[in-house]
């Protein structure tokens, strides 16, 4: 036989001890049944379970002690159908997601953008009409009872905007990197830190080293590191979000020389090379010999 869900509900109303509003009662039974139901479907169209929604919720019992508790039972949908177990899937989600959501910011399995806006309502109110909100879940597989005050409301709230709009996605791996030298300090580990801004999308990073692998800077004259000497660093990139780099950890790097070091095009012209004779008959004659 499957096992009830107690609710009590408590207002915040000066003068009236703890009796809630008639709207804030009924909208904050009726969003939790509708999160249980949600929850519910989820958990149907998972792929883990089979079928379509098995549960109705029906009011069994209401005390008459202040404050007011209603107590909520699934039935089976189907007459004689066995609701035990999809019953304890949908109270043990139900009570695990609402704790996940008042510590967190990782979505709750089975909690759809559904379940949240419900999750949502219900912490709203509790900062806004209700003194707290407690769920008994009455043993279903051990769940304790959630109680939701206004510091829980406030905190779940904030972090069901982060789950709605997670932050960018970090991520690392393994490449290299060209850039010019901004800037050169030491960390407060002791290691040689590296501040780069990258030739491509200009962004500004920080390479460090644990390993001596920065130490070939170190040979170069302050006056060329100072101009912005051109290099390339390999090893572990780290992201902060998409293409955004946060830092890299160095093992190795490759410095371009300077560009007036580069050899220029009378460097490497040879005004007779081809003893006068056209490049088209010169090539010709090479291909024809060669």
């Amino acid at each position: 036989m499957t096992k009830p869900i107690r609710i009590t509900i408590k207002g915040n109303h000066a003068g009236y001890d703890d009796a809630p509003t008639v709207d804030d009662l009924l909208s904050q039974i009726q969003d939790f049944v509708a999160l249980l139901s949600g929850v519910e479907e989820a958990i149907a169209t998972s792929g883990k379970a089979e079928g379509k929604a098995q549960l109705v919720w029906r009011v069994t019992d209401v005390t008459k002690n202040s404050p007011i508790t209603f107590e909520v039972t699934p039935y089976p949908e189907k007459f004689g159908q066995n609701v035990e177990y999809r019953a304890d899937q949908v109270a043990v989600a139900a009570v695990k997601g609402l704790s996940q959501i008042s510590e967190g910011t990782d979505r709750p399995d089975y909690f759809t953008d559904k379940v949240i806006d419900k999750a949502e309502r219900i912490n709203h109110r509790v900062t806004n009409g209700l003194e707290d909100t407690k769920i008994d879940f009455c043993g279903y597989d051990d769940t304790p009872e959630f109680s939701l005050t206004r510091e829980i409301a406030v905190r779940s709230i904030e972090n069901i905007d982060l789950i709605r709009s997670p932050g960018p996605n970090k991520y690392r791996e393994l490449g290299s990197i060209e850039g010019f030298i901004a800037r050169i300090e030491i960390d407060g580990y002791g290691r040689p830190l590296i501040w780069l801004r990258s030739r491509l999308g200009r962004q500004f990073f920080k390479c460090i080293s644990s390993e001596h692998s920065l130490d070939r800077i170190g040979h170069y004259e302050v006056s060329k590191v100072l101009k912005g000497m051109r290099v390339r660093v390999h090893g572990l990139i780290f992201y902060k979000g998409l293409q955004q780099i946060d830092k890299i950890e160095v093992d190795n790097v490759h410095v371009y020389p300077l560009d007036k070091e580069l050899p220029t095009t009378a460097d490497i012209v040879a005004p007779n090379f081809t003893d006068g004779v056209e490049s088209s008959d010169y090539l010709e004659a090479l291909r024809r010999d060669g």
